[in-house]
């Protein structure tokens, strides 16, 4: 069985690597010649055109990786049927489940890596890609903000600022309000400036006059120094609403689309469906994987053509209704968590139906 399952392994992952490198190459070419009009323009050189192309790969990775993972599947398990494979495994005892539970396991386990993989080093990557081309290409990104409003609905609180700088992550003429668990009012800070500790992951204000109420009594004190943890909405959010969730980090991206919520509903549906574009995107492989394991391989004679007949019918499947889905989410005409599903649950169906019209066709020329 150690056997089966190394010869498994290492003629998947053989394949897998292969395809995702000519896949990513023509990704990284496309990506060069769409651009290349601009690089000269811009009297890009030889070595920033090397830098950004290089940051695109993880990127490209996350891109092709469903695609790649279908056609390899496809490719291997055709050519277990073709070679007779199958049979020598079924006359040893062994079922194509165990050959089938072998791939789902090891693409299972590529899935999560990932996942970690494109939250952590896509996000860093496509964040350097875009300051590069923002760099060479003299091209200024105001993220400075003006009259922000936030609530914060862990800390029951909500934060007015006049003003937001991105250069030094600072609020200007601040005003915070605090309430209790029933919605009352229990204190106001005011404040004439407030900085973002990184340390501490909250802002320190400066200036401070501190109203808390108390029985119906207000107790006014003032600090040249004031800090409190409950007062810790993240510098992104108070940036304009142009931030971009598909660079943002996690934590950060759920709290802003929670604030963004009950600020403006219509930017939140377009937002909320990107942030589940970039979260679905590593467990597409997985989905495709299901699909391959799914497909009846029997009587397959072109093998190399019915692996790229079969990952290309169903990757434009796939991406087309993906589209077409997260328009219609962004609109706010379906919620969103129902449009990121509904792509996959047509693609799942597809092998159903490939063995259906398979089963018509082989009865009717009997």
């Amino acid at each position: 069985m150690k056997i089966l399952n190394k010869y498994i392994i290492s003629s998947l992952l053989k394949t897998l690597v292969t395809t995702l490198l000519l896949t990513i190459l023509i990704l990284l070419s496309v990506d060069l010649f769409s651009n290349f009009d601009s690089y000269v323009q811009n009297d890009v050189s030889l070595n920033q055109i090397l830098a950004i192309t290089v940051t695109y790969i993880p990127y490209a990775f996350i891109t092709v990786l469903p695609p790649a993972t279908l056609f390899s599947i496809t490719f291997f398990l055709s050519q277990m049927f073709a070679n007779n494979e199958i049979i020598a495994l079924l006359s040893s005892g062994i079922s194509i489940k165990t050959v089938y539970k072998q791939i789902i396991f090891l693409m299972g386990l590529i899935t999560i890596l990932t996942f970690i993989f494109n939250e952590n080093i896509v996000l860093q990557s496509r964040i350097n890609r875009e300051n590069m081309k923002n760099q060479v290409f003299n091209i200024n990104y105001n993220l400075d903000n003006s009259n922000i409003g936030l609530i914060d609905s862990v800390n029951n609180n909500i934060i007015f600022a006049n003003s937001y700088v991105e250069k030094n992550k600072s609020l200007f003429n601040v005003i915070v309000v605090q309430k209790d668990e029933s919605g009352n009012i229990t204190e106001r800070i005011d404040a004439k400036k407030a900085v973002w500790d990184e340390e501490n992951e909250d802002w320190q204000l400066f200036n401070v006059i501190k109203s808390t109420i108390y029985d119906r009594k207000i107790e006014i004190n003032e600090f040249e120094f004031y800090e409190n943890p409950k007062i810790n909405l993240e510098p992104n959010l108070f940036r304009n609403l142009s931030t971009d969730l598909q660079t943002m980090a996690f934590k950060s991206a759920i709290r802003y689309l929670n604030v963004q919520k009950k600020v403006n509903l219509q930017l939140w549906y377009e937002n909320i469906s990107e942030f589940l574009d970039r979260l679905s995107a590593p467990f597409s492989a997985f989905i495709m994987t299901i699909i391959a394991c799914s497909i009846d391989y029997k009587n397959r004679k072109n093998i190399f053509l019915f692996s790229i007949f079969n990952s290309v019918l169903v990757a434009v499947i796939y991406y087309v209704s993906k589209m077409i889905f997260q328009i219609i989410s962004k609109q706010a005409l379906m919620n969103p968590y129902v449009a990121i599903i509904i792509p996959y649950i047509i693609i799942l169906f597809l092998p159903l139906i490939y063995n259906k019209i398979k089963s018509s066709t082989l009865v009717k020329n009997s």
